[in-house]
């Protein structure tokens, strides 16, 4: 009897372990029973049927993906190696687990065909400038086929694209050759604007120089005008001084300038002297010329001209 309780109570305590099972969150289990699919257990402590029953645990938690590298043809039958990353989530338990053998696989078939199809309508340069357009169309087309697999994608991205060889030296070359040509311009368009601001600064300074050139010839012209000015000024005051002298004085004064002149030419070597008559009749009244005459060596010869 004792031998029987014993084998009871071995046989409820293995029953016991066999029927308790913890889901840990963020997992849920998912029941079997005679493999077929019973109900869907949520984290925690739950009791199953012992030996007949099993649970498969799925996670919920978003889940990163790195996908290997996949090469691809452009439209312009350019070979480019593109690596994806993904995250993702299970939405529906039940058609995760039994409407997909390995949802799982199948979402990353579908990316990898999907992404065939959206680089292989572009050409190589649009594929290489385009990526966050490639992962919105990527994103777009694998939500609405992944939905079916019990789970969803949260987000996608390009993180590398890399052409062939090949390609990858051919545009090295083509960049090398566009630096090049940008420096060669860059050092035309350098060389032009250092011409044209020499060319600035000559004429600017030979401008500088013929305005004060022509500053000083005016200024010079001006100064001339000036004296030539003051020059006539007081040649006009002197005449205007003369005129008023004579206009004071009488016949003596000229008589005076006759006399002081005979002296002068009483003290040249000079022996003959040509004379009006009416000058030489005057003149010969005069005591001091009369003088002058006497004392003469040699004697002096008048004549009379009409």
């Amino acid at each position: 009897m004792l031998i029987i309780s014993i084998l009871i109570l071995v046989l409820v305590i293995v029953c016991l372990v066999f029927s308790i099972r913890i889901v840990v969150q963020p997992n849920v289990g998912v029941v079997m029973t005679l493999g077929k699919y019973e109900k869907t257990l949520n984290p925690g402590l739950h009791f199953i049927k012992p030996f007949i029953s099993k649970i498969v645990t799925v996670s919920t938690a978003q889940t990163p993906l790195d996908l290997d590298q996949q090469i691809v043809i452009t439209k312009d039958n350019a070979e480019i190696s593109v690596k994806i990353s993904l995250k993702f989530h299970v939405t529906n338990i039940s058609d995760f687990v039994f409407k997909n053998e390995n949802s799982v696989r199948s979402m990353v078939q579908d990316t990898r065909a999907s992404l065939r199809g959206i680089i292989g309508n572009k050409e190589l340069n649009e594929v290489l400038n385009g990526t966050q357009e490639i992962n919105a169309a990527l994103f777009k087309e694998i939500s609405s086929v992944t939905a079916g697999y019990g789970l969803n994608v949260d987000r996608i991205n390009i993180d590398s694209v890399n052409p062939s060889q090949d390609i990858q030296n051919s545009m090295n070359r083509l960049l090398q050759a566009t630096r090049e040509r940008d420096a060669t311009i860059a050092t035309a368009e350098g060389k032009s604007r250092s011409i044209t601001l020499e060319n600035e600064a000559n004429n600017r300074a030979l401008l500088e120089t013929n305005k004060a050139e022509n500053e000083a010839m005016v200024t010079r012209a001006q100064a001339k005008a000036t004296s030539v000015k003051i020059e006539a000024e007081a040649e006009a005051v002197r005449i205007q001084t003369v005129n008023d002298a004579l206009r004071v004085v009488d016949g003596n004064y000229f008589v005076d300038l006759n006399t002081k002149a005979f002296e002068e030419l009483a003290k040249s070597p000079a022996n003959t002297i040509v004379l009006p008559n009416k000058t030489a009749d005057t003149m010969g009244q005069l005591p001091a010329i009369g003088e002058l005459l006497k004392n003469k060596k040699a004697p002096a010869t008048d004549a009379a001209g009409e």
